[in-house]
């Protein structure tokens, strides 16, 4: 176990060497490998809107992947519902399944041959998180092995979120007064319409604000703008 730990610390030193997001997610996906033979999904999940979960990394099979966008899974996995479980780590059998549907995800979950897995959440925003979720082929992930992988997730989450200083100060990107308002609403939870009601403005107009922030902030999301805004000192929800 000592000599794990010390292949795991000197690894990790690696992930917060990684110079961007590609190099990030395979430190990650070498650092789980050295702990057994999980698969995972790295995501942004808002806390109270289903409709704004990204996918930013996984290793879960194609196939499984395909059927589960398809059938808008993402949607209605008890495993990624924050509003259940809090923000503390926690297993997938403490998943509150309240449907048919949720169950079945599960039962295809192990189908697949994904028999446990634990999931940790993490802040980014006051809005958002940052959720990883380990999925194991054995029965239960034991508590040592859970240890390790929370310290992985949170040098994960901490390498994440510095990935988006590495715009010197004179970069930063000039925000309009109208771009910097639609972005600080929506680090308050705000979708489109109520930005659009809040700043009497059309949905349109939301919209194209918020594409023109996330094309300057160079972010293919408006959760990866808010954060990189943030660490930027351009905004301050």
């Amino acid at each position: 176990m000592i000599d794990l730990f010390k292949n795991i610390i000197d690894l990790t030193a690696e992930m917060r060497r990684a110079c961007d997001a590609d190099s990030l997610n395979n430190a990650f996906r070498a650092l789980l490998a050295c702990l057994g033979p999980f698969a995972h999904a790295a995501g942004t999940v808002h806390k109270t809107r289903r409709d704004e979960r990204y996918l930013i990394d996984t290793t879960y099979p194609a196939h499984w992947m395909e059927h589960y966008t398809r059938n808008n899974y993402q949607n209605i996995d008890p495993v990624i519902d924050p509003v259940n479980h809090g923000l503390t780590p926690y297993n997938w059998d403490q998943a509150y399944i309240c449907n048919a549907d949720q169950k079945k995800i599960m039962n295809e979950f192990r189908d697949v041959g994904f028999q446990a897995g634990h999931a940790i959440p993490l802040h980014l925003t006051p809005g958002m998180l940052l959720l990883v979720s380990v999925a194991s082929p054995e029965k239960e992930i034991d508590f040592q092995t859970q240890a390790l992988i929370q310290l992985i997730v949170g040098q994960y989450h901490t390498r994440y979120c510095q990935l988006a200083m590495l715009i010197t100060y004179d970069e930063k990107p000039l925000m309009t007064e109208r771009e910097r308002e639609c972005l600080l609403w929506v680090a308050q939870g705000k979708d489109t319409t109520e930005i659009g009601a809040i700043l009497s403005i059309s949905d349109n107009t939301t919209k194209y604000h918020l594409k023109n922030v996330m094309h300057k902030l160079g972010c293919h999301n408006r959760v990866q703008a808010v954060v990189r805004a943030i660490q930027l000192g351009l905004i301050y929800p």
